[in-house]
């Protein structure tokens, strides 16, 4: 057997490697209850205890007079006794500050804040929150977004949790739902790479500086939020989450990550092009590093396109030695053998991940297209984070450094 041939597979070994090494983080994190299991009884209302911490639950809209009730509905639903609901509009140019008055005259719980002006360097997301959470004075802040939808019992679980496991800083994966092909398709392999990163369980280590978070259901105790100057402290990132994360574990708070899947559900996109966008928004802001998104790209390829091209090489070249007539050789056999575990081993941690996410798992028929698709997505955040240096999002235009920062 020649050299190069073994170097080639002891390199597909590796990648095999990796894979394993995938499935053996599932069954730990399950081990060591990274998922918020639902109770039997959780249909029952939350114990009014008199230590029983108050909550806001805030929400930044911007232009989202279409799902701001529903969002606003589920959050009332709450079974958890002592909630409010800040909804702080964005320069919204549609009915979405209308909505939130509405609701706020109907239910004391609520209330709207208008946010008309958005400084230089700042985020606009980042911006309102920050700036509409200057007088609330609940003992923690549930930040979700408008395309969230909560289960009745999520805050008063979540608080549980955070309370449980003495912790000032939560925040959860939620599962990923969807209505038309790309979503079904995409999404999850998306969130994939993202898990890729920031799946690890150092992320709940607070002797590591690795950390992560969830702008779509993050809790945060306030008086934490306050002492690490909240929001403005990342008000030049073009995502929020990670780095108020890394910000606040930096400044001693202590962080939890969990999936929160029978918690919390999000419909992000409903179109293709909103996918492409959205996610590579999402990745300038998370990876920040044309390097990291390059190697996501390279893995994807690598690692999850190669084993379907080697099998069409292999299935060719067996063809034609059994139509000539010559014994397959001990390389094609070999080679065999590391493709059949390749796709075995990625399809069994590519099944339990898009469980985790309560995703449809009949959609992994659309794998290898999902790659491509992801892949281009990726392309698309390396483009504008290395050589355009600029991101549209939400109307709005930044210029954005190497780094993914903000800048003008």
């Amino acid at each position: 057997m020649a050299v190069e041939t073994i170097l080639l597979l002891a390199g597909w070994g590796a990648i095999c490697n990796v894979w394993l090494g995938l499935i053996v983080a599932q069954r730990r994190a399950r081990r060591d209850g990274l998922f918020l299991e639902v109770a039997a009884d959780s249909s029952t209302e939350f114990p009014k205890h008199t230590d029983t911490p108050t909550v806001s639950v805030v929400i930044a809209a911007r232009n989202e007079s279409e799902g701001l009730a529903n969002c606003l509905q589920d959050v009332l639903a709450q079974d958890y006794p002592k909630l409010s609901v800040l909804v702080i509009d964005d320069r919204s140019e549609d009915a979405t500050y209308q909505i939130a008055e509405e609701f706020a005259r109907s239910d004391a719980r609520v209330q709207a804040k208008h946010i008309d002006h958005l400084p230089s360097k700042w985020m606009g997301k980042s911006h309102a929150l920050w700036q509409g959470t200057r007088d609330v004075r609940a003992d923690w802040l549930l930040f979700t977004d408008v395309d969230c939808k909560l289960k009745p019992h999520a805050v008063g679980r979540a608080i549980e949790e955070a309370r449980t496991r003495n912790v000032r800083f939560l925040t959860l994966w939620p599962q990923q739902t969807g209505g038309g092909f790309w979503e079904h398709t995409t999404i999850p392999l998306c969130g994939g790479i993202i898990a890729l990163w920031f799946g690890s369980q150092r992320v709940n280590d607070p002797r590591c500086a690795m950390a992560f978070a969830n702008g779509q259901f993050l809790l945060i105790e306030r008086a934490s939020y306050e002492r690490i100057g909240g929001h403005q402290a990342v008000r030049s990132a073009i995502i929020e989450d990670i780095p108020l994360a890394e910000h606040a574990k930096k400044s001693g708070v202590v962080c939890w990550v969990a999936s929160g899947r029978d918690l919390v559900s999000v419909r992000m996109y409903d179109n293709y092009r909103a996918i492409v966008n959205g996610w590579a928004r999402i990745y300038v802001g998370a990876l920040r590093s044309g390097t990291k998104i390059a190697l996501s790209m390279l893995w994807l390829i690598v690692g999850s396109l190669l084993p379907y091209v080697a099998a069409v090489w292999l299935a060719t070249a067996s063809y034609s030695a059994w139509n000539t007539g010559a014994n397959i050789s001990v390389d094609i056999i070999c080679f065999a053998a590391l493709c059949a575990s390749h796709l075995i081993l990625m399809m069994v941690a590519s099944y339990r991940f898009w469980g985790m996410g309560g995703c449809r798992r009949i959609d992994l028929i659309w794998y290898p297209l999902s790659v491509c698709v992801v892949v281009r997505i990726l392309a698309q955040s390396w483009w504008w984070l290395t050589i355009r240096r600029s991101i549209p999002w939400r109307d709005t235009r930044y210029t954005i450094d190497r780094r993914g920062k903000i800048v003008g």
